[in-house]
């Protein structure tokens, strides 16, 4: 059985003529939030974060290497991006022109679009410039990314190829009417149960962002046992991932960590994750620049009823082992006893 409480809510020309070319519908899924480097290419570092006013301008380096055993050619791709509509942190790249929410910065970017070749082994520094506008910026965050593709854009205005693809992130807090607005949408188990046999217990945290700037909400999950001891102490999104305004993310963590041998039977694997009894799940997290704080909590429950079985079993059998001990001295302890008295007789 689950106990629940919940506290707290509180550019260059060129530049833009090769977005503009891009497929308005083309869309572009990255597995994690903070893309990384293929086999073929390393980007470093792979994300920027800037806080800026309008009409500022910043400077900046992309570092590349091949490390590969052959040439590689890419071409570079200046987008937007935003939150997908799934939840796991995958964004969502799109060109200026769709820029439905006023948070994209593509056009401010501005970066040669000429090819690169880079030999095995060969490093490259790619320059790019962020020239913010004087005028009509919007305070908040905004978002863009820098593309190394393997294939050139269209000339025709179809999509580029996808197949081999890097991206270096740009996040830039435009200062102004800043609302970090943060929320716990959600803080439960992945898979819910009355009661768990054996660690680990995984559970999740669905943080929602309702401001206009980039939030990373991080903290600690807290277990206590039934009478108040702290037994761990998890960090929750120790990466200090982002959640984009408008969105929701969803961070897993958990406690006790899986075993995988498949050839371990129920018994060994409660034993070897073993817990018992009631527990209080803590989860306290802040965000944004003044530390806003907040908290849930959950309860649940361990019993790891296999062992216990076995436990309960061998201490039964250990038992009437000793009860037949004892009762089998007390008779021999007659026996000489009888045969003393019956010789003094």
């Amino acid at each position: 059985m689950e106990e629940t409480k919940k506290i707290g809510f509180n550019h260059s020309s060129g530049t833009k003529k090769t977005v503009l070319a891009i497929s308005s519908s083309f869309l572009l899924l990255i597995a994690v939030f903070f893309p990384r480097g293929t086999e073929a290419l390393t980007l470093s570092p792979p994300h920027f974060d800037y806080s800026l006013n309008a009409e500022d301008s910043v400077l900046d380096v992309i570092k590349l290497f091949n490390e590969t055993n052959s040439t590689e050619v890419f071409y570079p791709i200046v987008m937007n991006f935003g939150a997908s509509n799934n939840e796991d942190g995958t964004p969502r790249f799109y060109p200026a022109s769709e820029d439905r929410l006023g948070e994209g910065m593509a056009e401010w970017i501005s970066i040669e679009t000429n090819k690169i070749e880079l030999a095995p082994g060969g490093r490259y520094n790619l320059p790019f410039s962020i020239n913010l506008p004087k005028e009509n910026v919007k305070p908040g965050g905004h978002y863009g990314a820098i593309l190394l593709s393997s294939s050139p854009p269209s000339q025709d205005g179809g999509a580029v190829g996808v197949a081999s693809q890097l991206a270096t992130i740009i996040l830039v807090r435009v200062s102004g009417d800043v609302q970090e607005i943060g929320g716990i949408a959600e803080f439960g188990f992945s898979d819910p149960q009355p009661w768990y046999n054996h660690l680990p217990v995984e559970m999740f945290m669905r943080f929602e962002n309702a401001g206009n700037v980039h939030l990373k909400p991080t903290g600690n999950l807290i277990i206590e046992n039934w009478y108040g001891r702290k037994v761990a102490d998890i960090g929750v999104n120790p990466e200090a991932k982002n959640v984009l305004p408008l969105s929701i993310r969803k961070f897993v963590f958990g406690w006790g960590s899986k075993i995988s041998d498949e050839e371990m039977g129920p018994i060994e694997t409660e034993f070897r994750n073993f817990a018992l009894g009631k527990y209080t799940a803590r989860l306290v997290i802040s965000y944004g620049t003044t530390s806003q704080v907040l908290a849930a909590e959950r309860i649940f429950y361990v019993w790891p009823w296999r062992l216990m079985l076995v436990i309960g079993v061998g201490l039964i059998a250990l038992l009437i082992i000793l009860v037949a001990l004892k009762r089998a001295y007390d008779r021999s302890l007659i026996k000489k006893f009888s045969r003393t008295k019956g010789g003094r007789l």
